[in-house]
């Protein structure tokens, strides 16, 4: 990171990703239009991008973003795992453009220059996604890891945006095997969340595998629960989700 970089960012926190500790730091003065950091060095090759996805409360400017966006409306105050655009300079620094530690609410505005005030990571839960490895990697965005269209009906690749963010599905889903009186069953009657035949090839319509955490790319059905993969059976999977 350039001295002159250094002089227009401030970290807010050290983010464990993969056992590996990065210092994380944002753009100050608040505002500060995304140009200024592009002309001291933000960005110098296309492999110093990445998207750190990790769990955050919802502001109300994050929560307009997510609307505007595509991604659905989310009650502010709400824990939810987010995707953003970060730029990493040497081994442990990294920049994140789309955080900002105070709220402009104003709705609307230029995307590179909107600040967004959900400075509430956990910074013990995160992980990382190459933006090189688009789509697949990003498939757990609402947008499939593109951007809207551009005029000439072309897709824009998600990390082009130095702001971007988006809300992740969760990876993995559960049956919905909580009972009445609130407790969880093992043994719950089949409920509408099928794993699909890739487990097994004699068998590929989709089945009732107990309840048990499956990929959501492998399920169907109308009682499936969004989890995290980590979630075992039984475990209370709304930590991240609520």
């Amino acid at each position: 990171m350039t001295e002159r970089l250094k002089a227009m960012v401030a970290a807010v926190g050290i983010f464990i990703v993969g056992g590996v500790s990065y210092v994380v730091s944002i753009r100050q003065p608040t505002g500060r239009p995304i140009a200024d950091l592009r002309d001291a060095g933000l960005v110098s090759d296309r492999t110093d991008r990445w998207v750190l996805a990790c769990p955050e409360k919802i502001t109300v400017a994050t929560a307009r973003y997510l609307a505007r966006n595509g991604y659905g409306t989310y009650k502010a105050g709400s824990i939810r795992r987010m995707a953003r655009v970060v730029y990493q300079h040497g081994a442990g620094d990294i920049i994140n453009p789309s955080l900002d530690a105070i709220a402009n609410e104003a709705d609307g505005g230029d995307e590179d220059d909107e600040t967004d005030d959900s400075n509430q990571f956990r910074t013990d839960d995160c992980y990382r996604l190459e933006c090189d490895a688009l789509p697949s990697e990003l498939r757990l965005l609402g947008d499939g890891g593109f951007r809207h269209q551009r005029n000439d009906g072309g897709e824009a690749p998600w990390c082009n945006s130095a702001v971007r963010r988006g809300l992740l599905t969760p990876p993995c889903v559960i049956p919905d095997c909580w009972e009445s009186d609130g407790g969880w069953s093992d043994n719950h009657a089949p409920v509408d969340c099928l794993a699909t035949g890739f487990m097994s090839p004699n068998d590929p319509a989709p089945g009732w595998r107990g309840c048990n955490v499956m990929e959501a790319v492998y399920s169907v059905g109308t009682a499936c629960i969004p989890v995290e993969c980590s979630v075992v059976a039984g475990d209370n999977a709304i930590d991240v989700l609520q």
